[in-house]
């Protein structure tokens, strides 16, 4: 059957009456809808969040997820402090040892490699050269 002979049925078919209890029923049902749609209305306002989160609702709890996994796991990585702090002491002075030791080599290295009087083609201030005359 095509569009335009199902219209053409249509036009020839008499319109019905709708029943008085189905208009009742319809409009009481509207009626409710609009008491629920205004009671709800003091609800929607107090949700601010929402209209924070509505761009995209999926990105930001992906990203709460992502935060939550890296809280977990900087959670579970780390040791109770009273075996940390008595396992790190000694490697802790160990390491301050070597530190003091590495800058002690470097100020000894720097001493015997820095020359006491610069090298004779050095720029020299400026108040020491002489004045030259271009003539043009």
């Amino acid at each position: 059957m095509k569009p335009d002979d199902f219209e053409k049925q249509l036009e020839h078919q008499p319109l019905r009456e709708i029943p008085a209890e189905w208009r009742d029923e319809i409009l009481g049902a509207a009626r409710a809808g609009h008491r629920l749609q205004l009671s709800t209305f003091g609800f929607q306002r107090s949700s601010w969040w929402r209209e924070l989160l509505w761009p995209c609702p999926q990105a930001w709890a992906g990203l709460a997820a992502v935060w939550m996994l890296i809280l977990a796991m900087n959670a579970a990585s780390r040791e109770p402090m009273a075996a940390a702090g008595s396992r790190t002491s000694p490697h802790l002075r160990e390491l301050i040892a070597a530190l003091q030791e590495q800058r002690r080599l470097f100020s000894e290295l720097i001493e015997t490699s820095a020359p006491d009087k610069p090298p004779g083609n050095a720029p020299q201030p400026r108040s020491d050269i002489p004045p030259v005359t271009i003539a043009v």
